[in-house]
């Protein structure tokens, strides 16, 4: 069975997709086999015999004859099955999606960004990738202690810093030393403000929240309590390196030729040809 809203696979008595959080309650196989646009329709008043797809892995519907170009895993948090954001780029607009996974009582979910194509005039990005050398060295200053500890054979501290080592080890096994970032910024003549920005240049919280999230974040990502907010400036995705190359270049074809460039990006343009800025 799958989600009618993204198409993820969805488990028998699960309330909620785990990947965008539509509610399953109450859907039977065959509700679920039907697909997200049936669905969707018929939640608007609309006849369920209209169908239209969607942005893959997302409850977003595409427009009449629109075409994706590209599709880029732009951010994430320690793993995509956490949560992840998706960069798309469509011969008529721009959608950044990102999405978190609920766990225990967290349900999981999700936050749109998007604006015209013909409305972007600029753009800006980054992406940076590091390690964490302090937890590298807390785990082995603990390791030392450890062993000194056993040599002395100190067994409450050899019990105590043993604990603490293996601790920090299982971190570094799950990725705790990954440090980076990414973010974009696409700025819009319809609006001041940048409809589409995530990473550094997208965290809108307050001092006192960013306070809050730094003392707060360890014991977070410890325990996997995210929301899609914390995917915003999460570590660099997949294609975060390929949004550099290449995002600019990509836009200013779409706008200046349309369909027209499709084969130079190995696109198969759509029926009509949708110009954008011609």
């Amino acid at each position: 069975m799958n989600c009618p809203s993204c198409g993820t696979p969805a488990a028998r008595g699960d309330d909620f997709c785990q990947t965008c959080g539509a509610s399953l309650a109450g859907l039977t196989a065959p509700d679920l086999s039907r697909g997200a646009a049936t669905i969707a329709a018929e939640a608007n008043g609309l006849p369920g015999s209209i169908t239209a797809d969607t942005l893959p892995g997302t409850p977003i519907l595409l427009g009449d004859g629109e075409v994706i170009w590209r599709q880029y895993r732009a951010s994430q948090l320690r793993t995509r099955e956490q949560g992840e954001g998706t960069l798309f780029v469509t011969d008529a607009r721009v959608v950044f999606f990102a999405r978190a996974r609920g766990r225990g009582t967290q349900r999981p979910s999700a936050l749109v960004q998007q604006t015209k194509l013909e409305h972007v005039t600029g753009l800006a990005a980054y992406v940076s990738r590091r390690i964490s050398l302090a937890l590298f060295l807390v785990t082995i200053f603990l390791a030392l202690i450890t062993l000194g500890s056993l040599a002395g054979r100190a067994w409450l501290f050899v019990i105590i810093f043993g604990v603490l080592t293996a601790g920090c080890i299982m971190l570094l096994a799950g990725g705790a030393a990954k440090r980076g970032s990414v973010g974009v910024i696409i700025h819009s003549s319809a609006t001041q403000a940048s409809p589409i920005s995530f990473g550094q240049f997208g965290e809108q919280r307050s001092p006192l929240g960013n306070l809050v999230h730094t003392l707060f974040a360890p014991l977070l990502a410890l325990f996997g309590v995210f929301t899609a907010f914390d995917v915003l400036v999460g570590l660099p995705g997949q294609d975060s390196d390929q949004i550099i190359a290449e995002l600019g270049a990509l836009i200013f074809d779409l706008q200046t030729q349309g369909n027209l460039a499709g084969s130079h990006w190995g696109v198969e343009a759509a029926q009509g040809q949708r110009g954008v800025g011609r």
